[in-house]
């Protein structure tokens, strides 16, 4: 019968040995240990000589017990069936001869120690080899020598150390020898079933230089067709939004980055993974992970027809704009954000040249210019002074508590407190987010604020969009209750402002609920209440993915239309509020004065 080195890299426990585990290498450190260490490889796999060409890349798919023959254990243990026939096997007691069939169920017959080593207690089978040595012999510094045939075999089969310099060049023969495109009859006989590798491409790919077993590292072990990839964070850290337009926590990262693969959602994770596109007699491409440029490898998935349900087109990344309401960066390269921003400049340009007509205290007229640059001096300043404390303790109390308001009506505070504290929350959120993903990417809290399916991050990101809602629908019954009480001369209510806020977070929710829809109902997305209670209004996915983009763009336009419109809005004070209460705080004509207390009694 044709056969392979069976090898066996770890035990859940000397006497155990896990199918799970079992590899084509030999650790060979282990095997001095045990009981076969006088034994020649050939003693057990006499057959291996007389093979046309090993490893055969048909037995590589075979499972560990495909190879097992108990007449190969009986050829020197033939006392065990006696034994089994009397009921006994070892000191235990047998009932069932028929369990004991399989000698490497409990058995691993490179590693099993002499039990006679144990009972004396010169092996501690818990203890790693190496703290043992010198327990049944003189300490050595190093293993002694295989013989010249049992080395042609440990040439391959050898399980290689992680400090040995050329462990690279081991493993990749190794793996070569049948996936390399040489032409030799193993690879012939491999290609048949998978496209081979070019060594030349291979060696220009970034990876050449690694062991094959860093990304594949089951790829020695038995039913090698089964085996699943590595994962790539092992050595590489996440895109942040920037680069790819969003986090992507839920797509494969070999979904973008390798070549000759398509993308497919899995049906019970919701994950974007891969799937090769099989083109034997071609070399393969898969190895070669340098994204192209451009959006190529974002068309994947963001086209039309796409097998993921993925927006059918390619979206911007989350700039500048979406920081008020989302972890995003501060990119500016969208036209939506470019005209936004050019119209709020221009806004605020206008405001702070009328602010400037006036005169500074104590100075001599002067041009705006100059008025502004006084009063930039003046803040550098305060901020480097103990006037900072001050500063810092208005913007708590004044801009983030809005104690002021409080003061002056209850109601106008719960109400305004409504639409602001969420989007304080929001922005915090998403700027500590932001900074964490890139000074401290490894920190898996980071991964989770930017997960839009994380059970808190949907929960909180859809309680604070209700509040804002909720806020605005108030804001809006106070202003048509006291629409009769408006005092003449005195600008209104406006509506146009609440109204903007209102379709930027109603659109956010109908987006959720589609991409929730999109992807399948992922886990944790039940805690979006309101989007995944929207997700449920979508029975039918199919034209979602072509519908989202243009319902995106209504969403983005509306939140440029509202940065555009701020600075000539009523909602002005935002901006001005803060710099205003700042400089009361360091001119002492804020709550601080005695003054002020006083009129406030």
């Amino acid at each position: 019968m044709k056969s392979i080195f069976i090898l066996i890299v770890s035990l859940t426990s000397v006497f155990n040995l896990s199918l799970s585990e079992a590899s084509w290498w030999i650790d060979a450190g282990k095997f001095h240990m045990s009981a076969h260490m006088d034994n020649s490889c050939r003693d057990c796999h006499e057959s291996i000589a007389d093979l046309d060409f090993h490893p055969d890349p048909a037995n590589v798919n075979k499972k560990l017990t495909d190879f097992f023959s108990v007449d190969k254990c009986l050829s020197c243990h033939d006392d065990v069936l006696d034994n089994l026939d009397n009921g006994l096997h070892g000191a235990i007691k047998v009932t069932d001869p028929k369990k004991y069939s399989r000698c490497t169920q409990c058995h691993n017959p490179h590693y099993q120690q002499r039990l006679e080593d144990m009972r004396k207690g010169r092996i501690d089978p818990a203890k790693p080899g190496r703290e043992q040595c010198g327990a049944c012999h003189e300490a050595r510094p190093a293993l002694p020598d295989f013989s010249p045939k049992d080395e042609a075999c440990m040439a391959c089969h050898r399980q290689v150390d992680s400090e040995d310099p050329y462990k690279e060049k081991i493993i990749t023969r190794l793996c070569f020898h049948c996936h390399a495109q040489n032409g030799t009859s193993a690879q012939k006989m491999t290609g048949k079933l998978v496209p081979l590798i070019n060594v030349k491409e291979y060696d220009a790919t970034p990876h050449a230089g690694i062991a094959c077993t860093v990304c594949h590292p089951k790829a020695t072990a038995f039913q090698h067709d089964t085996q699943k990839p590595g994962d790539c964070r092992q050595c590489h850290l996440p895109h942040d939004e920037k680069v790819a337009h969003d986090a992507h926590l839920d797509v494969a990262c070999e979904a973008c980055h390798l070549k000759g693969i398509e993308p497919v959602r899995d049906a019970l994770s919701k994950i974007v993974l891969w799937e090769r596109v099989r083109k034997t007699g071609k070399a393969s491409e898969i190895h070669q992970v340098i994204l192209p440029k451009g959006e190529a490898s974002c068309l994947r998935c963001h086209s039309k027809g796409n097998r993921v349900n993925a927006v059918s087109m390619i979206l911007p990344a989350k700039g500048i704009l979406c920081m008020p309401c989302h972890a995003a960066t501060f990119s500016v390269g969208d036209t939506t954000t470019i005209i936004a921003l050019i119209i709020f400049l221009a806004g605020l340009i206008l405001t702070l040249s009328v602010w400037l007509t006036g005169s500074l205290p104590g100075q001599s007229p002067a041009n705006s210019f100059y008025k502004f640059f006084m009063l930039l001096w003046s803040a550098v300043k305060a901020v480097f002074s103990r006037k900072l404390i001050l500063i810092i303790k208005a913007m708590f109390l004044d801009v983030l508590l809005q104690r002021r308001l409080f003061r002056q009506s209850k109601t106008r505070w719960f109400i305004h407190s409504l639409i602001f504290l969420p989007f304080v929350f929001r922005f915090s959120w998403g700027i500590v987010a932001l900074i964490a993903s890139l000074w401290k990417p490894e920190w898996e809290p980071v991964w989770a604020m930017l997960d839009k399916n994380h059970p808190a991050t949907a929960l909180l990101f859809d309680m604070t969009g209700a509040m804002i809602i909720l806020g605005v629908v108030l804001a809006l019954m106070r202003g048509a209750i006291k629409q009769h009480d408006k005092t003449t001369g005195l600008p209104g209510r406006d509506y146009l402002a609440l109204a903007l806020i209102a379709g930027i977070v109603l659109i956010g929710f109908i987006l959720e609920g589609m991409r929730i829809a999109m992807t399948g109902f992922p886990d944790g997305s039940t805690y979006a209440i309101a989007g995944y209670g929207i997700s449920m209004l979508f029975s039918d996915t199919s034209g979602l993915p072509e519908v989202y983009g243009y319902i995106w763009y209504v969403h983005a336009v509306l939140t440029g239309a509202f940065f555009a419109y701020l600075p000539f809005s009523r909602l002005l004070h935002i901006i001005l509020s803060p710099l205003v209460l700042a400089l009361n705080a360091v001119s002492g004509h804020g709550h601080g004065s005695r003054k002020a207390k006083f009129q406030n009694k």
